[in-house]
């Protein structure tokens, strides 16, 4: 699994000081014996080597020059100067870093006056994964990384000023604040909720895709990052909600149903307990209720003829099994496109860099058995978190998926539509009852109308994923949220909670209208 990527914080490795030292005495011995007056009888004259050496000394000084004006413009030199200075007061001397705050303007990391590298971050290991490290050993990363010359006072972006603007601005006294558009208590209260497990949670504004909360567990100390980087059993460092890939599992139903109700394909179908069979020698695709008849020593009867709003409440894979087929290799296509799985997904653009999210697998033209799989969320499907907070925040903005964005002073912008508005308030109608008296029942909370969807997806290795992601309140949703804990099981008992304790956490911050759970 990929950690988070640092960038090295030492310009001029050991090695190349010393190479730097050897070139540049043998090129003033050069321009010393170019420049010198031919002796008595001889006639001078600037030989290929004293040629090659006096070029040198030029390129030397050049570039020496250009780091003494031009120098604070660029990130590497920077650090390195901010490492290597030697003077007693160089920490007194140095600018700031600026802040990195919260939507409400709470602080998420600030500097430590008198230490060039030191910083703060009042949340600790729940926000290390978005906000990253500044480390003077083992570099920056995430938002520190790519915003780090607003934080640090200089402008990365030398190309669009002038001269006279480069040698006449000054320095700022504290580098500028980021302002994020995550919410701080959201973000510390999801984390907690987690309680180590190793996991994700994503919270977003439906309407306009800013992210609340972004959080991966296990998490790790931002100010002692060594610490993570050492722990290869639980990889701490390793961001679940973005770069993790997981089976979506029936949490991808909704997205289905609403590309076929798009298509004109709302079909009652057979759903027997013997469950489906995609073609010869493929097992057949069965609803969870068999299995948990059978255990009980009892037979299950089936569902019998279905219609897609049932199959939603009650989470029928039989039913989306049969629904894949009919849909066809083409519509599954363009429902890859649609919500974006197959490319990274960006949610961050900084001053010198990108934060997107590890690829999706979306299988471009399967055969025409798999997607019997691929549409119950199984098969060779895989998604991040936060591509699932965003496809189910799209059923919630009448079909409209938004670009997911932490950074708050950036104008909301669309990605995709999903599908036509008529379709989306089908799907959102059901996903109610889902909550109400389908799989997600035990969320019903009575002040509230919230719509959601349960997930348990088979995994690789060890037990199944649990997932649950929704959105409230129905009329008019304010936050969509997705949960996902890893090898946990049914995701009804192990992400639905975390979801509802969030919600509650909403109501009380006001991101929701105050309601009663009696």
């Amino acid at each position: 699994m990929p950690l988070l990527a640092a960038e090295p914080v030492s310009f001029w490795p050991p090695l190349m000081r010393v190479c730097l030292l050897v070139f540049l005495a043998l090129t003033a011995i050069g321009t010393l014996a170019a420049c010198s007056p031919p002796r008595p009888g001889k006639v001078s004259s600037f030989t290929p080597l004293r040629l090659f050496f006096f070029a040198g000394f030029l390129a030397v000084f050049a570039y020496q020059a250009f780091w003494q004006i031009f120098g604070y413009t660029n990130p590497s030199f920077v650090r390195f100067g901010r490492k290597y200075n030697r003077r007693s007061n160089a920490a007194e001397l140095q600018t700031a870093r600026g802040p990195i705050l919260d939507r409400r303007g709470l602080v998420l990391a600030a500097p430590v006056p008198g230490d060039v590298w030191g910083r703060r971050y009042p949340l600790g290991a729940a926000a290390a994964h978005p906000l990253g490290y500044f480390d003077s050993r083992y570099g920056i990363t995430a938002i520190e990384r790519v915003f780090d010359p607003r934080l640090s006072g200089y402008d990365a972006d030398i190309d669009k000023k002038s001269l006279k603007e480069l040698l006449m601005t000054p320095r700022l006294k504290e580098g500028r604040p980021v302002n994020l558009t995550l919410d701080a208590r959201l973000q510390k209260k999801a984390y907690d909720l987690l309680d180590g497990r190793k996991g994700a949670v994503v919270a977003i504004v439906p309407a306009t895709g800013r992210i609340l909360a972004l959080v991966s567990s296990p998490a790790f100390d931002p100010q002692h990052p060594e610490e993570a980087l050492r722990d290869a059993a639980n990889t701490p460092a390793f961001n679940r909600a973005v770069q993790g890939l997981y089976p979506p599992g029936s949490t991808f139903k909704p997205v289905v149903a609403a590309v076929a109700l798009d298509r004109g394909l709302d079909p009652v179908l057979n759903c027997s307990a013997s469950g489906f069979v995609a073609g010869p020698h493929t097992p057949p695709i069965r609803d969870s209720e068999y299995y948990a008849y059978r255990r009980a020593g009892a037979v299950w009867k089936g569902w019998g003829n279905m219609g897609m709003h049932e199959a939603i409440v009650h989470s029928a894979n039989t039913y989306f099994a049969q629904l894949g087929m009919r849909l066809g290799t083409m519509a599954f296509a363009e429902l890859g496109v649609k919500t974006q799985i197959g490319k990274p997904l960006a949610y961050l653009e900084g001053d010198t860099g990108m934060l997107k999210t590890q690829a999706g697998n979306f299988p471009e033209n399967p055969h025409r058995r798999s997607l019997a799989q691929l549409c119950i969320g199984q098969g060779r499907l895989l998604v991040t978190p936060l591509h699932v907070a965003c496809f189910t925040a799209a059923i919630a903005n009448d079909g409209v998926m938004m670009q997911p964005q932490l950074d708050a002073d950036i104008k909301p912008e669309t990605c995709s539509r999903l599908c036509k508005a008529s379709a989306a308030r089908r799907v959102k109608g059901a996903m109610a009852e889902v909550v109400t008296r389908g799989t997600g029942k035990t969320l019903n909370l009575p002040g509230l109308s919230v719509c959601g969807k349960t997930g348990t997806a088979q995994a690789a290795q060890g037990g199944d994923h649990a997932w649950f992601t929704c959105f409230a309140p129905k009329g008019k949703p304010a936050v969509a949220i997705t949960v996902l804990v890893e090898n946990a099981g049914f995701g009804a008992k192990a992400a639905l909670p975390v979801a509802r304790e969030l919600l509650l956490e909403c109501a009380e911050i006001g991101l929701l209208p105050p309601f009663s759970t009696k």
